[in-house]
């Protein structure tokens, strides 16, 4: 019996109702859900999303889930450690502005470095 495995592409739909990352790095694609209120992003191995890229700042950014009461929770992307250290190379939103901050939209892409991003997929209400 022949194994079949399955990617994520780039492009991807989000049919869930929870918040997910697709993370590349140099070691592929990987999807994750959000559940936590706070996730750290880096090369350490101790951060919540480990990036595996050597120009990736060891503590290069903090994702903080954003309570509502009127519409669904939101996930803030924050440039630098949980300590308020930036990032060497800071983010670049969409691949067209670098930011220090921003509340993602689903499809936004926030790249950390070279080929080394993630993709935000918003939850689907059914």
């Amino acid at each position: 019996m022949s194994k079949t495995t399955h990617e994520e592409s780039e492009i991807s739909v989000n049919l869930s109702s929870e918040h997910t990352l697709l993370v590349t790095d140099n070691s592929g694609t990987r999807k994750m859900k959000l559940i936590a209120d706070q996730y750290t992003i880096g090369r350490e191995a101790d951060n919540t999303v480990c990036l595996n890229s050597d120009f990736v700042s060891r503590y290069h950014a903090v994702l903080r889930k954003v309570h509502h009461r009127d519409r669904l929770d939101t996930y803030r992307i924050i440039d630098g450690s949980a300590l308020s250290k930036l990032s060497k190379n800071g983010i670049v939103l969409n691949a067209t502005r670098k930011i220090s901050s921003h509340d993602l939209q689903d499809g936004d892409i926030v790249t950390f470095a070279p080929e080394v991003h993630i993709l935000y997929l918003a939850p689907k209400l059914t």
